[in-house]
């Protein structure tokens, strides 16, 4: 019995599934297996802080505690090299270079240090953004986490994610 040849359609079909799931792919780089803890050290201290790939607890074991460490549920842009930047570091209205229009929400922490000029981000405990800033602007945005947390009620304090 001869076949039939497939229906035109199954061609589209077929096209748009493969280019939904390779955009997919590029938008999820946090599935990336990590690296041992150890091998994460390695590279802190090889200065090779890489996105996706590293937790705070690596950062933490090589640099020390930072001078400001800060949590809290933020929303980040996503951009065209990978790196989420937080709303809190663009001005209101405006959007990072790059960006790419996604946004990606959750429970992130910042590892602010002062003597090094470094700001990170991590989210689900990987870094997903590095800043390099001034001791002083290290310092106003500590200082301004610190306003932030003391003027916080306890029914803020009690909530880890919004409704």
């Amino acid at each position: 019995m001869p076949r039939s040849a497939p229906h035109p359609g199954f061609f589209l079909i077929v096209a748009t599934l493969y280019f939904l799931v390779m955009a997919c792919a590029q938008t999820v780089p946090h599935l990336q297996t990590l690296p041992p803890l150890e091998e994460q050290k390695a590279q802190v201290r090889n200065g090779q802080v890489r996105l996706h790939l590293l937790t705070s607890q690596a950062v933490l074991d090589v640099w020390g505690p930072p001078t400001y460490e800060h949590h809290e549920y933020a929303r980040f842009f996503t951009v065209e090299n990978g790196m989420y930047v937080p709303f809190f570091r663009v001005p209101l209205g405006e959007a990072p270079a790059g960006w790419d229009n996604g946004v990606i929400p959750g429970e992130a922490d910042f590892l602010a240090y002062a003597d090094r000029g470094e700001l990170l981000g991590f989210l689900a405990n990987r870094l997903v953004y590095r800043e390099r800033m001034s001791a002083d602007g290290i310092h106003a945005l500590g200082k301004t986490w610190e306003k932030e947390a003391r003027f916080k009620t306890e029914i803020e304090k009690s909530l880890s994610t919004p409704p």
